[in-house]
């Protein structure tokens, strides 16, 4: 079944096989397995993704005769909301409702830690290409993986971030001459695409319209994001604030010469009042919902040349008059591997399967699961591209290849996602700290860190010697 094999003859009769996801709209794009359980669905008003979602669903079903029932919490808890409530009351009843889920990525780890969940790797196989290696590789603690994410689904891909850049501008005025390219891809292409060349491009962008000394509305800025931006170019720029170290458990890495180094550039940037840069967060006192009232408007005027945000947020630009282009997240510097794509913890979602799920119902579990995901890398991945890049005028193969760079290498923060301390709000608050400040502000919260990291390495350590 498109790549993965299934046992001869396989047949689950029409069963019911009940699904868990989470979502934060009441439309059709919430359900991310069987669109058609939403009473919301149209198949002729849903984008085409969600319409591709319900032909594999159905495919799926067809193949192993079952029906997938999805139920999905549509919530802005994700602190042990509706889907931990019910996951791990499920649990504890010993009631299998749902065979497996997709919580958001800080309830997965609130499950995980609640001894709630199986290892994926018990389950299916992630080396299937359909899964996200690096994705999976940054939640895996002591080999076991928790969560995974891969083609299923569009959530954990329009949680991932980019940088959008308006052509109109750049071509103008020739931000990439003097770097030798032609382009803005060229420039990802030789690896010439880092953090201070998107600081210079943006500054000499910026125009102070109102000549009130801040970059704000009707200004012509360089760069706009929300003030987690800080912590966005550390995770790209390829530091983390923990990491897996011998024993295959987790530590905290953050304080080191490079990532103090890349904070400190980046506060020489954001804290210049000429920078160009536009904060979303700096404006809600006048928007619930910054980033769409605020930032959109600036990019789609030809005000704004770099946006800096998570691909959900590309919908938002359709009917921008000028031309736009994608590209990941720059690179520190010349010397780092490869680009790195970070995804928020908050609004990306991964598949779990519960400890409630009986074993007997593992192995259909597993068929659903990979024929999901074997159906979705053939058919679904074509036409998100494809969605992702509609509202371009002018399509160009570049603008796929930066996507395939953006997805090569997507991949969470451990420490976001499990909520350790507070550290990833230690470095987001860099934005407006005096440079110079992060290792006190790290060293105050230290303690508190590591003793958050060994609680979860003990639950950890129990859950794997209890089989």
């Amino acid at each position: 079944f498109y790549g993965y094999v299934l046992p001869e003859g396989v047949d689950y009769k029409g069963r019911t096989v009940g699904v868990l996801t989470t979502g934060i709209l009441e439309d059709e794009s919430t359900y991310q397995i069987n669109p058609e359980n939403n009473p919301a669905y149209s198949s002729e008003s849903a984008p085409a993704t969600v319409n591709t979602i319900a032909e594999c669903a159905r495919a799926v079903e067809e193949k192993l005769h079952i029906v997938l029932q999805e139920d999905s919490v549509i919530t802005l808890d994700r602190f042990g909301g509706e889907m931990f409530k019910k996951i791990s009351t499920d649990t504890m009843s010993d009631t299998a409702d749902y065979l497996f889920c997709m919580p958001c990525l800080l309830e997965g780890a609130m499950l995980a830690e609640g001894e709630y969940l199986y290892d994926m790797n018990k389950i299916v196989d992630l080396d299937n290409p359909w899964w996200c290696k690096p994705f999976n590789d940054a939640l895996t603690i002591n080999g076991a993986s928790y969560m995974a994410a891969g083609d299923i689904g569009m959530v954990s891909r329009d949680a991932t971030l980019f940088v959008g850049f308006n052509k109109k501008m750049a071509e103008s005025n020739h931000i990439t001459d003097k770097y030798g390219c032609k382009d803005l891809y060229e420039m990802v292409d030789k690896k010439l695409w880092t953090q201070d060349a998107m600081f210079e491009m943006a500054k000499s962008m910026y125009q102070d319209i109102n000549q009130n000394n801040i970059c704000d509305v009707g200004d012509i800025n360089g760069l706009s994001g929300q003030d987690g931006i800080v912590y966005w170019l550390l995770k790209t720029g390829g530091e983390n604030i923990c990491e897996n170290d011998e024993t295959g458990y987790p530590h905290l890495v953050v304080k080191n010469e490079r990532a103090i180094s890349l904070i400190e550039q980046a506060q020489d940037y954001f804290q210049d009042p000429q920078n160009g840069f536009m904060c979303a967060d700096d404006y809600f006192e006048q928007s619930q919902i910054p980033v769409s009232d605020i930032l959109v408007p600036e990019f789609k005027a030809d005000r704004c040349l770099f946006f800096m945000n998570a691909l959900l947020n590309l919908k938002l630009i359709r009917d921008m008059e000028s031309d736009f282009g994608i590209l990941p997240c720059p690179m520190y510097d010349k010397d780092q591997k490869t680009y790195i794509s970070n995804v928020g913890a908050w609004s990306s979602d991964a598949i779990c399967v519960p400890l409630s799920t009986k074993e007997e119902d593992l192995e259909l579990t597993r068929h659903v699961i990979e024929c999901l995901g074997a159906i979705s890398i053939e058919k679904l991945t074509p036409v998100y591209y494809e969605q992702t890049l509609q509202y371009q005028i002018s399509r160009d193969d570049d603008s796929m290849r930066m996507l395939d760079i953006i997805f090569a290498n997507r991949t969470p923060d451990m420490a976001e996602t499990f909520r350790w301390g507070q550290m990833p709000s230690a470095v987001v608050s860099m934005r407006k700290k005096p440079k110079g400040s992060f290792v006190s502000a790290y060293e105050a919260i230290e303690e508190a860190t590591e003793t958050a990291i060994a609680e979860t390495v003990k639950s950890f350590r129990e859950m794997q010697e209890n089989g």
